[in-house]
């Protein structure tokens, strides 16, 4: 019996095997001439997210929310909350004990308890070289303790919406409580570059910190593990523009990657790879995959799609039912230059359209009051590019647009001359009371007594009819007893 089901297990994973074998065979190997063509099936990376730095709209994904170990990538929270602690970058800072309390093979900085340093070099030098010794630093600084800190991380976390993510440490060592998803990493990381601070960090290929040691001052230079930064490198990247690398042997070699061309900024994400170097690649498939997602637009559609939102005006003193005025764009500035959008669909570049519309401004040249005429020029509309070019649109009326009729106030007989007052002087006297309406009180009274006297006769009157057919009954029987006898 069981050879048996030995056999049957053994011919239905073979089925499946023999199943599969067509749809394998479907996926054509990656081609670099081509980086629209990836798939999922090309990345190394057992889960990977793409997303516009801009819009969060994602670009690409492969299980982005399956939940995984973050390994490093936890200290793009540590940088942050790091940041957002308010300590001044130039404060000197004394390294805690904490910072030499870290698991053996971590990577470091490296720095000892007691070594004084720039808070900005520190957090410079923690991030760049991904030293395990230099988060528990930042964290001891910002919160007193690493628990504490933890306790602060997961609290952001919460902020941020990053709903599958869970925070044990300060650097990212193994725990099977501390893990992300690609999604949160994205998520995270979009808000992280908004700050211009986080940003500069994550982007530096090398950085130099000064040390105060035993008395002793000196300097050393830090080079970032992210190898895309590193012009001399084979997998150097010219467009990166950060952000984290990360590795240990439960999350396989991850990292967070930002790049930027022509003013489209991307974000990916690539977790547990198996090899160093898969990282590296799949990053690059991801970033050229995500710029052929662009197109361009010229920037006279873009103010055009902008208007959408602002076509229809109100003018004041027009006729009733006419104070809706539509405007049209004329004489477009700058409208032969372009801006990159996420192509696709039309929902895609209106979505993307309208991020980069937000920008507008109107500048209104005159008031919009009646009479209006036709094409009369009434303001403009202005946009700013990804790039820092500006775009503008003249406003002009789509129509004449007729004032409101003034009303005129209509005497229909003339005013009665002025009676002259008698010139005899007469002694100054109060003028009598004007006699007041309604019902007198003595004849309220009088009523009041009719209706009392007749309401007492009345009530006599039936007293009395019922006395004097008591006394009828009663004469009746005893004249009827004395018959009886």
């Amino acid at each position: 019996m069981i050879h048996l089901r030995r056999t049957l297990a053994a011919l239905l994973a073979l089925f499946v095997l023999i199943i599969s074998i067509p749809a394998l065979a479907e996926v054509a190997p990656y081609d670099m001439s081509a980086p629209e063509s990836l798939v999922p099936e090309h990345l190394y990376a057992q889960s990977a997210l793409l997303i516009d730095e801009d819009t969060g709209e994602v670009l690409f994904t492969k299980n982005a929310r399956v939940r995984m170990f973050p390994a490093s990538t936890t200290k793009i929270m540590t940088l942050l909350l790091g940041i957002e602690s308010g300590i001044s970058l130039d404060e000197q800072v004394t390294i805690p004990a904490e910072a030499g309390d870290v698991p053996e093979g971590s990577s470091v900085i490296p720095v000892q308890p007691g070594d004084v340093m720039s808070y900005r070099d520190l957090l410079y030098s923690f991030m760049i070289s991904s030293g395990n010794d230099g988060a528990n630093a930042v964290a001891v600084l910002v919160d007193g303790g690493i628990d504490a800190f933890v306790q602060h991380m997961n609290a952001r976390a919460a902020e941020l919406g990053l709903e599958s993510t869970h925070y044990v440490n300060a650097h990212g060592y193994h725990d099977a409580e501390h893990y992300t998803t690609a999604q949160d990493l994205a998520t995270l990381s979009r808000f992280a570059m908004t700050n211009p601070v986080f940003r500069d960090i994550v982007k530096q290929p090398t950085w130099t910190i000064t040390v105060t040691r035993g008395g002793e001052t000196k300097s050393a230079e830090i080079l970032s593990r992210n190898t895309l930064l590193q012009k001399d490198q084979k997998y150097y990247y010219p467009d990166c523009t950060g952000i984290k690398t990360g590795h240990h042997g439960k999350a396989g070699w991850c990292f967070v990657g930002s790049a930027e061309r022509d003013g489209m900024r991307v974000i990916c994400v690539v977790l547990n790879c198996a090899g160093e170097m898969d990282k590296w690649y799949d990053a690059a498939k991801l970033f050229e995959y995500g710029f052929t997602r662009y197109e361009d637009v010229a920037a006279s559609a873009l103010l055009e799609r902008a208007a959408e939102s602002f076509d229809t005006v109100s003018v004041e003193n027009a006729q009733e039912g006419d104070g809706a005025l539509r405007l049209n764009l004329s004489e477009i500035t700058g409208g032969e230059q372009t801006v990159k959008v996420v192509s696709g669909s039309d929902a895609a570049l209106k979505e993307k359209s309208f991020a980069l519309a937000e920008t507008a401004q109107i500048e209104w040249t005159r008031e919009l009051a009646a009479p209006i005429a036709e094409g009369e020029a009434l303001g403009a509309v202005r946009c700013t590019l990804p790039d820092g070019r500006e775009v503008s649109a003249q406003l002009v009326a789509s129509r004449d647009v007729a004032a409101r009729p003034t009303a005129v106030p209509v005497i229909t007989e003339a005013p009665a001359p002025p009676v002259e007052a008698p010139q005899t002087a007469a002694p100054q006297t109060q003028p009598e009371p004007s006699p007041k309406r309604g019902v007198p009180a003595f004849a309220v009274v009088l009523a009041l007594l009719v209706l009392l006297i007749v309401s007492v006769g009345a009530a006599w009157y039936v007293t009395e009819q019922k006395r004097r057919r008591r006394h009828r009954r009663n004469k009746k029987r005893r004249s009827a007893v004395k018959t009886q006898k």
